[in-house]
C-alpha cells in the first residue's frame, strides 16, 4: 500500500500537482489513517477532530447524528467538491442525504 510519504516522493513538488494528483494524495492520506478506516468500517462520518493532551482524537458520528447537528445549527452544512473535475460533488450528495434525514 502506498503511503503519503511515498506518494509525495513519487510526485514531487506539491505546487505542480494536478487536481487528480491532489485527490489521489487525499485518498492515500485517508487510507493510511486508522480513524478514517474505522469510520468506513463502521459506516460513520468524521465529525471533527480535537486534542486530548498530545493526542489528536477523531470524532465519529452516524448520518443521523450529523443530520441532527445540522438541524440544530451546531454544524454548518457540508461544503466541498473538486474544481474542474466535472464530477458530481460528493459533499453535495451527502448534504442532500443529511437534509432529508434532518427533516
Amino acid at each position: 500500500m502506498r503511503t503519503p510519504d511515498s506518494f509525495r516522493a513519487a510526485h514531487g513538488d506539491v505546487t505542480t500537482w494536478s487536481t487528480a494528483e491532489i485527490e489521489g494524495y487525499e485518498h492515500t492520506v485517508e487510507a493510511a489513517s486508522p480513524a478514517f478506516a474505522e469510520a468506513i468500517a463502521t459506516n460513520r462520518f468524521v465529525l471533527g477532530r480535537h486534542a486530548e493532551g498530545s493526542q489528536v482524537v477523531v470524532d465519529l458520528a452516524t448520518a443521523e447524528d450529523l443530520a441532527q447537528h445540522i438541524k440544530s445549527g451546531i454544524l454548518p452544512p457540508l461544503i466541498g467538491g473538486t474544481s474542474r473535475s466535472g464530477k458530481t460533488s460528493a459533499a453535495a450528495l451527502h448534504q442532500a442525504q443529511l437534509e432529508r434525514l434532518a427533516s
